[in-house]
């Protein structure tokens, strides 16, 4: 890979931002993209929807309010891996690890650990006519976030997150005209969600839920000009309807939309010279065509989910996005099987439609959940959301 596409390429590998495709128009470009990867199985058979879905172990990514309403007893542990590009880069991954605890009837505290390495990487340089092998490196890129959740009323909770973002991707990398260097950056997240009856109540329900997302500084890759890229900013919106068919079975039914906070890039797919908070105020008019422009950059999810005696878990779902913007075209499918205090689940994505121009890999996705707390469910009869389960 040359040394002056190396860059761009690496902080656009996981969220189809690559120049590989002309069908691509002024596409979101950002750095750390990994932070906008879904980790856990759950979600990923869900068309990744999850900031308003039922509390699980891996709340601390989607929605940390959400750990509110998972029970007065609710302790666990969540580990995810991801492994990308199978059969062409087997050393390329992405893995979690969260936490979290209830602190008393109305707190909760979390927290995560989120790793990404890009494998092992051959650096070129061109020089006059002459390439030179600049070496091999293992760029990567990790994160660690906490988050504290307070209940406002028995029906809705907010969190807030802080998160220390370090980005090793160009460190290693040799120039003679740019010396790079490791690009770190804090962010915070605002989070809410709302359950329109107690969690433990055996009736149909709603489920709303945000997520104003990475808040933060950029990433400084070199101290010339020109390598400075926001983090994803991000703006998700979404709700669900459960459905008790059963003494222990619920069906569920999500949709969500994410949209990018970070400003729109020009028709060479620069990013312009703007400020944080001003990038974010921005970018909900700054796109050249305009509001139909804005909205091709919208990321919409669509899940369903049936557990049936909370043993097995069912999952189903779609993920859209234009062409234009980063195509993300995927349907989704996963399952969960419970065992005492485990949980295993496991989704697979694949691109609906495929073409030379535009190559989009099938993902897999694998997760462990852990419950550290009771599994004895609370009853709730001060109509509090304290239980564990639907």
């Amino acid at each position: 890979m040359k040394i002056n596409n190396i860059l761009f390429g690496l902080v656009s590998i996981l969220s189809a931002h690559s120049a590989i495709s002309q069908d691509l128009v002024r596409p979101v470009i950002t750095g750390a993209p990994f932070l906008q990867v879904v980790p856990d199985a759950r979600a990923g058979g869900m068309g990744e929807t999850g900031v308003a879905t039922l509390p699980d172990d891996f709340g601390q990514f989607h929605n940390p309010a959400k750990f509110l309403f998972a029970g007065l007893e609710s302790r666990g542990v969540g580990l995810s891996y991801i492994p990308q590009f199978i059969g062409y880069a087997d050393d390329v991954f992405h893995a979690n690890v969260a936490y979290h605890q209830m602190l008393n009837e109305r707190s909760a505290l979390s927290g995560s650990l989120t790793y990404f390495s890009f494998g092992e990487v051959e650096v070129e340089e061109l020089m006059g006519n002459e390439i030179l092998n600049q070496g091999n490196y293992n760029p990567n890129e990790m994160a660690f976030d906490l988050s504290y959740s307070l209940l406002l009323n028995e029906k809705f909770g907010m969190a807030i997150s802080g998160r220390y973002i370090r980005s090793n991707i160009a460190d290693n990398l040799g120039s003679s005209n740019v010396q790079f260097k490791t690009a770190n950056a804090v962010s915070a997240d605002i989070s809410g969600y709302y359950a329109s009856a107690p969690i433990a109540a055996r009736e149909n329900k709603w489920t709303l839920g945000f997520n104003l997302k990475n808040l933060g500084s950029k990433l400084e890759y070199a101290e010339e000009s020109g390598y400075s890229y926001p983090l994803p900013t991000s703006l998700k919106l979404g709700g669900g309807y459960h459905i008790a068919s059963g003494t222990n079975d619920v069906l569920s039914f999500y949709a969500e939309a994410l949209k990018f906070l970070v400003p729109a890039t020009d028709d060479q797919r620069n990013l312009p010279d703007e400020t944080v908070v001003g990038g974010w105020f921005s970018s909900f008019g700054d796109a050249p065509g305009g509001f139909s422009e804005e909205m091709k950059e919208v990321i919409f999810s669509f899940g369903t989910e049936f557990s049936f005696n909370e043993n097995l878990k069912l999952r189903t779902g779609y993920i859209t996005q234009s062409r234009e913007k980063g195509y993300r075209n995927h349907v989704t499918l996963g399952a969960g099987f419970a065992y005492d205090r485990f949980l295993f689940d496991f989704a697979y994505q694949s691109p609906i439609q495929n073409d030379i121009s535009f190559k989009q890999d099938n993902v897999m996705k694998f997760s462990l959940s852990i419950d550290l707390g009771s599994k004895v469910k609370t009853e709730n009869p001060d109509n509090t959301a304290t239980a564990a389960s639907f």
